[in-house]
């Protein structure tokens, strides 16, 4: 397994921790926080959250998170790294290469929000050095494993040890938790469904853990692991509202699609437009929409691609 080829994190839950600390703070500071986001309260705000591997710089992580401030929700929805899009004229074609392609953070929001039609906030970014000090900061996540995971590979110096059962996990610990995935039957797709438990794992100590006498101390060591383009007072006034969310209304989500091999042999993820188009319109707009109108998630000159995309070939 490839580090270049290894999952890095769920900066989700990474950044719901850098969302409520900074409310936990203005709170301490005095800060009247309700006027810091320009938009009507009605409208979801929307992130893109991004995760580096370490070696190649690639955003092995994506997740587009989705707050709803008049229901009280939150949705994020993962896009698995190998999903199939038309982002150059480069013939890499998977996701996960987009942002260096493109030219960087703002680019690749910009081709998201207009491929899904979603209106794109802002973006947050963070590799596996923050997530590790995240988890440690809140004083581990217990979680509960029902197989033993066991990968070793010196040359690599990847070594993942976990014993099934209950168990706190640190930093060093959860990062070889949302690492694994050889030994999943779906591959990639398995350790998502992992990493989405381990998202609501760490919301719920994170619930339990921050507080006005700890958050100094805990942003302390997040914030230097992060990159955004969200101002402090935007992230003041949604993390005030994050606080409040209940763990039953946090949804999570996987952008839905199909694996594929393609031309050249390669193994992709092929979004299936119109069911994505559904779970996007559920959770992330109250409008009608047409997502991917130029076909960028389209590759007309694959039959499996086209079956997949066009909702012909399910699974099942």
């Amino acid at each position: 397994m490839s580090k270049k080829y290894t999952a890095i994190i769920s900066v989700g839950a990474a950044l719901l921790i850098c969302l409520c600390i900074s409310a936990v703070l203005s709170l301490k500071r005095g800060d009247e926080p309700a006027a810091a986001v320009d938009r009507e309260a009605k409208e979801p705000f929307c992130m893109l959250v991004l995760g580096e591997d370490r070696v190649s710089g690639s955003t092995d992580v994506m997740m587009l998170v989705s707050f709803n401030r008049e229901d009280g929700r939150i949705c994020v929805m993962q896009i698995p790294r190998d999903t199939y899009a038309d982002y150059g004229n480069r013939s890499h074609k998977k996701i996960n290469s987009a942002r260096e392609l493109l030219g960087g953070e703002r680019e690749l929001c910009e081709f998201l929000g207009r491929a899904l039609a979603i209106k794109i906030d802002g973006y947050l970014s963070m590799d596996l050095d923050g997530f590790g000090a995240a988890v440690d900061a809140v004083g581990g996540v217990e979680m509960e494993l029902d197989r033993t995971l066991y990968y070793d590979d010196p040359a690599q110096g990847l070594h993942i040890y976990l014993q099934k059962g209950r168990q706190l996990l640190d930093g060093e610990k959860a990062e070889m938790l949302v690492r694994y995935r050889s030994g999943y039957v779906r591959g990639d797709l398995g350790r998502l469904d992992v990493q989405k438990e381990f998202m609501k794992a760490l919301f719920l100590k994170l619930k339990d853990t921050v507080s006005i006498t700890n958050a100094y101390d805990i942003a302390s060591k997040i914030f230097p692991y992060v990159e955004t383009n969200v101002s402090l007072g935007v992230a003041v006034s949604l993390g005030c509202e994050a606080l409040k969310v209940e763990p039953e209304d946090i949804t999570f989500v996987t952008l839905l699609g199909r694996e594929a091999t393609g031309n050249s042999g390669a193994s992709f993820y092929v979004m299936d437009a119109k069911a994505s188009e559904s779970v996007i319109e559920e959770y992330f707009t109250d409008e009608d929409i047409t997502i991917d109108p130029e076909g960028l998630f389209r590759h007309p000159d694959n039959r499996e691609f086209q079956e997949i995309y066009d909702g012909k070939n399910q699974i099942g």
